[in-house]
Formats: structure tokens, sequence, C-alpha cells
């Protein structure tokens, strides 16, 4: 089965870290993309139809998909919504302060079943710091709103290695976040992108990042914090109660096809990895930028890369029989063994869960 990605680029306000294709539009700018991005999906529809009734979860993400207004984000729903009706996940981003009930009873019409929040951290003054508009009261006011209508599959998605973050202030996020009382949260480390704002108050020394030592030392405090709250860390940045895995993001990870449509969004389709493109004025004229065949030697470091993210690891024996290989002969797994940074558990290869934090290092030694 595959995955349906919908990227929806705008936002109402950028955020200092993000360096996703995203802008601020105006009305003009939005009517005329999802008029576009319905053209798209349309075209979608009609060259790839098994393809499209094979998906069985989707991901409206963005940018803020709520910054659309109601209208225009249901008739991109209402253009997929045989695929949402018969999807076991459907998940779509929102952003608290942009949230209504309106809004959530909209999405409910269309089978979205799963919602994922933008927070951050529950700390008001850096949240002004990093340029959000809402505030920790407005996030356990929007959770209860999202409950009340019968949603039980919430993500919030929170960031560790803020401008001056203390680990008094993981706790707090972390102990704020147990009260929320939902199933999955994302805990995403703070990464310096060049075209940012963050990155020019960096090289501008207005602000400064925390050094790599103390980072650590915040995953491993998250890690044994949600182990204890009974979450399943089930891959580098996320942590679930049984069964409410994201299953939408487990494909990307699991090497498994996905159709992504709208400005910059990349699929992964009958054996091609694409890529749309990124400037408006670009998409508006041609939905792709690039397409490129993935060759049997890239699908085996493919594997190895997204399937290291998982804690599980990769499967020895599904690897051999994918590709009719030998894993130890295609990568030095046994170096890294010795070291102790992957171990072999009977049939799986897997970080550490401790040297998860250097993982995106480890695998890229390995490949």
């Amino acid at each position: 089965m595959r995955g349906l990605y919908i990227h929806i680029p705008f936002c109402n306000k950028v955020c200092i870290y993000c360096d996703f294709t995203k802008m601020v539009g105006n009305d003009l700018k939005k009517e005329k993309y999802v008029n576009r991005l319905l053209e798209e999906i349309d075209y979608y529809k009609k060259k790839y139809y098994n393809e499209i009734l094979a998906c069985d979860t989707a991901f409206i993400g963005g940018g803020t998909p709520n910054s659309l207004s109601i209208p225009a984000l249901e008739s991109i729903l209402a253009s997929i919504s045989e695929i949402l009706a018969s999807n076991k996940e459907n998940t779509i981003e929102l952003n608290p302060e942009l949230i209504t009930k309106e809004l959530l009873l909209m999405l409910k019409k269309y089978n979205i079943n799963r919602i994922s929040m933008g927070v951050e951290t529950f700390n008001d003054e850096k949240l002004k710091l990093i340029n959000r508009s809402h505030s920790k009261d407005m996030v356990f006011e929007k959770i209860a709103l999202i409950k009340s209508l019968g949603f039980n599959n919430i993500n919030i998605d929170l960031i560790f290695g803020l401008p001056n973050q203390t680990i008094d202030d993981i706790k707090y996020d972390l102990d704020t976040f147990k009260l929320l009382d939902i199933p999955h949260l994302s805990y995403y480390n703070l990464i310096l992108e060049d075209k940012t704002i963050l990155n020019k108050y960096v090289n501008d020394h207005k602000l400064a990042l925390l050094d790599d030592d103390i980072l650590a030392d915040f995953y491993d405090y998250i890690n044994k914090y949600m182990k204890d709250l009974g979450y399943n860390h089930y891959e580098v940045s996320n942590y679930a109660k049984p069964s409410y895995e994201s299953l939408h993001n487990l494909k990307y990870w699991s090497e498994e096809e996905y159709i992504g449509l709208g400005l910059g969004a990349s699929g992964f389709l009958n054996g091609y990895r694409y890529q749309n493109n990124t400037k408006l004025d670009d998409y508006l004229k041609e939905f792709r930028k690039e397409e490129n065949y993935i060759d049997i030697s890239e699908k085996k470091k493919e594997y190895v890369i997204f399937g290291l993210r998982k804690l599980e690891g990769i499967s020895i024996s599904l690897y051999n029989k994918l590709y009719n290989s030998d894993i130890f002969k295609d990568f030095n797994f046994d170096k890294y063994i010795k070291l102790g940074l992957i171990i072999r558990d009977n049939d799986y290869l897997k970080i550490k869960e401790d040297k998860m934090f250097i993982s995106n290092s480890i695998i890229g030694s390995l490949i």
C-alpha cells in the first residue's frame, strides 16, 4: 500500500528555524495555488488511478494547512474524499491559533482521523522568540476542543535545543505534555538550516546554539521520561502509545511508496523518486522539477538509511530476500558492532538507543 502526501505551503508567520517550502501568502496567491493543486490531484487521479487507489494513508502537511480558508481546504479534501473514506489513517497538521470548531467538524466530514499540532514548546517566552502565535493555555484549550469532537489520535510536535534552553525547560515541557494525555509525541532536535532567520541570528551573534553534549543529555532525558510514561520510542524523534505509531510516516522509514502533491512535495512512485518545483511561479507552470530512477544499489542504501531511523532497526533476512544479497558484504556492519554503535538482535540490526542522537553520523559513515 502507498501513502498520499499533500503540501500546503502557506503560513501566517514564518518561524525563525523553518526551512520547509513555505511562504506568507495573500488571498490571490492562495487561490491560484489551490486551483493548481486541484489540477495536479485530478492529473494523478487520471494517470495513476490504480496507484492512488492503493493508498491507505494520507497526510496533509505544510506550511500550515489551516492557514487556508475552510472552503479552500474543504475543496482539497473533497477532491480526494474517495481515498480518505477508505484509508486507515488520515493526518492533518494544524497550528493551534487557527483551530476552530467549524474547521474540526469539516475535517471529520472528510474522515480526517489524526490531528498533528505544532506546539514546539510550552514556554511562552520561547514561543515569542521563535515567532509562534499561540500560548500554552491555548494549546490546552484546543486539545480539549479536539477531544470533545471525538478525535483521539493526536500528536504534538516539540523542539529541543532552542537557544538558552535548559534541562529544567525540557522537564517543564514534558511534564506539561503529560497533562495533555494524548498518544503521540514528535520531539525534534533543532537543526540550524542555511536559509532561515535563525541562521542569520546565529551568524550575527544575536543568538547562540547549545553544544552537542548538552543536546545529548536532553535527548537521553526525553527518552527515559517517555519510556517511563509508557510510550514506545519507535523512531529517532517519535514516541507513541501502543498502536498509535504514525502509519503514514512509517512508510517513509520502511521504503514504501508514496505520492507527493503540491509545491516542493517529493514522492516515490513506481521505482522513481521525484520532487515538484519549489517556486510557486514554476509550480503553476509545471508540477515536477526532477525525477530519478532508484537502481538496486541506491535501494540497498535507502533500506539501511531509512530503516536505521527506526528503533527496531532493519531485518537482515528481509534485506537478503529483497536484494538477493548479503547485507554484511554490502555494508561494514561488523565495524560498527565492534565499536558498540550498532547491535545485532536476532534478525535485526539497530543503532543503540543511547546512540540514536548521533544516528545521522553513524549512518553517513556506514553508507
